[in-house]
Formats: C-alpha cells, structure tokens, sequence
C-alpha cells in the first residue's frame, strides 16, 4: 500500500466520521427544540399531544448514537422532562395550567 493511498484512506474515514458527528449533532438539535416546544405547549395549555416528547427521546438516542455524546443525553433527558410535563399538565396536575376541555367559560 502506498503512503499516498493510507492517507487518502484516512482522510475519508476522518470525514464519514464527522459527516455521523454533524448528522448527530443536528438531530440532537432539532430532539432539543421539539423538547422544548412540548414543554411550551404543555405550559400553556395548547397540546396534549405527547408525540413531541417521545420523538425529542428517540432523535437524543439517535444523536448520541451519532457521535454527539453529551447533547444527545441532554436531549433524551429534555424529552424525558417534556413527556412527563405534558402528562402531567393534561391531567391537571400542574398548577394554574387546565387542560384542555375542562375550562369554565
């Protein structure tokens, strides 16, 4: 094997490493603003819709799978936080938050 192959070789290795790194970087992204809007959602009444957190868990699992170590826990500890927020909050268990329907207009 060459010298000038064994490098190339390397260089594409390096890149399909942070190709994976930056794919798990984005999907732990986008887990944390869906983490996020659930939680929203869920404080101001507008979903119950537990979706939102659950995706938020499986794209921090996939994140962290990627490469993104630290964000993708971060991201399955958001959506975890998001999930049980939104459940609590459309049970009524959350103060000053009704769930939705159960308004006395």
């Amino acid at each position: 094997m060459d010298r000038d192959e064994s490098q190339a070789n390397h260089g594409e290795e390096k890149g399909k490493k942070q190709a994976r790194r930056l794919g798990g970087v984005l999907s732990s992204v986008l887990g944390l603003l869906l983490g996020l809007g659930g939680i929203v959602g869920g404080f101001l009444g507008l979903t119950e819709d537990v979706s939102t957190g659950a995706l938020a868990i499986v794209l921090g699992v996939l994140g962290y799978y990627l490469g993104a170590r630290r964000l993708g826990a971060a991201t399955v500890v958001l959506g975890t936080v998001a999930l049980f927020f939104v459940v609590a909050a459309s049970t009524g268990l959350i103060p000053g938050v009704t769930p939705l329907g159960h308004g006395y207009d």
